[in-house]
């Protein structure tokens, strides 16, 4: 039995951004026979697995832009540190054990969820495209193939693609569509096997992948995993602290920048994306900022006086405007400063482009499992005073809009 705080009881729930923890296993049985997973190497005090690709430890564990001595593989749990959250039902945080999924989004009163990858999240950063290209079929296959064998209506994913080839990318993402995957997930910069970012994901040589999916009505989901993503200014540091600190939001911000400032949104009215696991309440600065920007002279008048080129060919209004026409989905999570989820709702008009978020099973160890939909309640709901429309909206119909959900 659903279990829900008494105000949500007759609202469908869905979780618009947890994760898949993938088995290197389960990921082999559907790679190409010619293809082999990268080497794995494991610590031989807690069990923990990691990739190897390019030469390089994913996700990087401590040190140069690194993170926790945890792992990637194996995320849930290892003989040092246990399981990370004895209230977990699952056996682990794969799609084999779908029953005891389905047990642990009941006890957090969660009706459905989407899920994106977690070992996958490496894929954009492999330097051998077709390497990238059959472990994204692969893992795709794993997801579809599992929930479609579960039969179950509660459980949805993302697709892993290979954006750093472009036309490969188009290509398993309509096979994704056609798989009944619900949208693709990329990176903010790509690196194609390199520490150090090359293009940002904006970069007009990804257009026509945006383009695409906005024809084929996928969502563009930008996730980021600072310790295993190439983002620049993780490398300034060694402290897992500062390497999350900077990553998640740092990567929204760029992110959203940069689709507004190269047109993206302008030229494409109808593309979705979903930027997650950094929460909303970044939102008002740096909106606030790029309106500024936008505004001053200085960034576009005289450029265009001096030498006669417009900077910014494709921007035609605000960034609070493109928030406001529909095109981008953050997540909020319960977490969050209530009084700053009611300024993003009251006064920038965004109560259409929030969507809740578990970060399931991640996000289990900060020990808030099961207890999301409460801690919405009484850190958010309540405090912001948010009337049942808006609760209804951000908790169901958003994530209904955004991933094509049918009621």
């Amino acid at each position: 039995m659903i279990s829900k705080p008494d105000e949500l009881r007759d609202i469908e729930i869905i979780d618009a951004e947890s994760h898949v923890v993938e088995n290197p296993e389960d990921i082999e049985k559907f790679l190409d026979k010619k293809y082999r997973l990268p080497m794995i190497v494991r610590d031989e005090v807690s069990g923990s697995r990691y990739w190897v690709v390019d030469g390089k430890v994913y996700t990087r564990p401590f040190g140069f832009g690194g993170g926790e001595a945890r792992g990637l593989i194996d995320h849930t749990f290892n003989k040092f540190y246990g399981k990370i959250n004895p209230k977990l039902r699952a056996k682990d945080a794969s799609l084999n054990d779908i029953e005891g999924r389905l047990a642990d989004l009941d006890q957090m009163g969660i009706d459905a969820q989407v899920v994106n990858p977690t070992s996958g999240l490496i894929i954009p950063f492999m330097s051998d495209r077709e390497w990238a290209y059959a472990l994204a079929r692969a893992y795709n296959d794993y997801v579809s193939t599992r929930i479609k064998e579960s039969g179950t209506r509660r459980i949805y994913a993302n697709a892993a693609v290979p954006i750093q080839d472009v036309n490969l990318a188009i290509k398993e993402m309509e096979r994704a569509k056609e798989l009944g995957l619900k949208g693709v997930v990329v990176p903010v910069f790509v690196s194609d096997g390199h520490f150090i970012a090359e293009k940002p994901i904006f970069d007009e040589e990804f257009f026509p992948f945006f383009k695409k999916a906005t024809e084929l009505n996928m969502p563009v989901v930008v996730h980021v995993t600072p310790t295993t993503s190439e983002l620049p200014w993780v490398f300034l540091f060694n402290k897992f602290l500062y390497v999350r600190g900077v990553g998640h939001p740092f990567a929204m911000m760029v992110a959203l920048m940069g689709l507004i400032g190269e047109g993206f949104f302008e030229r494409l009215p109808n593309l979705k994306v979903h930027l997650c696991e950094a929460g909303a309440s970044w939102l008002p600065f740096w909106i606030w900022w790029l309106d500024e920007a936008i505004e001053n002279p200085r960034f576009r008048k005289y450029t265009l006086e001096r030498f006669g080129m417009d900077p910014n060919p494709h921007l035609k209004r605000f960034a609070s405007e493109y928030l406001q026409q529909g095109n981008v989905y953050v997540s909020v999570e319960s977490e969050e400063p209530p009084e700053i989820i009611k300024y993003i709702i009251e006064k920038m008009g965004l109560e259409n482009n929030l969507v809740f978020a578990v970060d399931y099973p991640h996000a289990s160890e900060a020990e808030l499992f099961p207890e999301y939909l409460n801690v919405f309640m009484g850190n958010i709901a309540k405090p912001a005073n948010l009337n049942k429309k808006q609760m209804e909206k951000i908790l169901r119909d958003n994530a209904r809009r955004l991933y094509n959900i049918e009621k």
